[in-house]
């Protein structure tokens, strides 16, 4: 029962701080805003009560996964997530503040749960998040004058590679471009039904919904059932 109220209040703190962030973001037009400003028009009545339920029901699902000390990392990480969700798909920006946010509570996580292999996989977390699409985006510059993810997404999940270590951030990068996949399949689908002109589909919001897979089920287990499914595919066609 305590933990469910410390959760009601926590996701009512983190939704009239997004709701207010969102309100300055509109107002901007997705650009970049002061926190004088910010404070100056922060208020209550801008809350969006959707956004309480959300991060409430995400608390409670996550806090059935890890213990206590990783809850205290992962609940800001989480509203910084949530941020970085809405302001990819309203306005297709990933905000520096999501990205300082989680890389902060990964700074947290190395201290509280010190360890030498931790901190190894934090480093090597970062520099494979970030590296990564920045890599692909070389290659993609090399055929194209076009980039193929934005320099937010590469911050994103770079922070988010020191937040949740190397082998983590991997199975984030694979199970984001696996969802993207579909989503734009199913996108192209529907412009094409509808005969409605093609738009940028935002890949934030499945490094997002990958990230908040990992915080639930760890990366051990989901490479496990991968390949138990590859075993079974394998003995199915034999």
């Amino acid at each position: 029962m305590q933990s469910i109220i410390i959760f009601f209040l926590i996701a009512i703190l983190f939704s009239v701080i997004l709701s207010n962030f969102l309100k300055c973001a509109a107002i901007h037009k997705g650009n970049d805003f002061t926190f004088s400003e910010f404070k100056n028009r922060f208020s209550i009545k801008n809350i969006d009560i959707s956004f309480i339920f959300i991060f409430f029901i995400i608390f409670e699902i996550v806090s059935k996964f890890v213990g206590v000390k990783e809850l205290i990392i992962f609940v800001p990480s989480i509203f910084a997530l949530l941020l970085a969700f809405c302001m990819d798909i309203k306005y297709m920006i990933i905000p520096h503040t999501s990205c300082f946010v989680i890389l902060f509570m990964g700074i947290i996580k190395n201290v509280l749960l010190f360890s030498k292999e931790d901190i190894i996989s934090s480093i090597l977390g970062l520099i494979a998040g970030g590296m990564f699409f920045y890599l692909v985006n070389l290659i993609f510059g090399l055929f194209s004058k076009k980039t193929g993810f934005g320099m937010g997404d590469i911050k994103l999940l770079a922070s988010i590679g020191f937040l949740i270590g190397f082998k983590a951030i991997i199975v984030v990068i694979i199970m984001s471009i696996f969802m993207s996949a579909i989503f734009s399949l199913l996108f192209l689908l529907y412009n094409f039904i509808t005969k409605k002109k093609e738009e940028y589909l935002p890949f934030g919001p499945f490094i997002v919904l990958s990230t908040l897979i990992i915080m639930i089920i760890p990366a051990n287990q989901i490479i496990d059932m991968y390949f138990n499914i590859i075993d079974k595919l394998i003995i199915h066609l034999n």
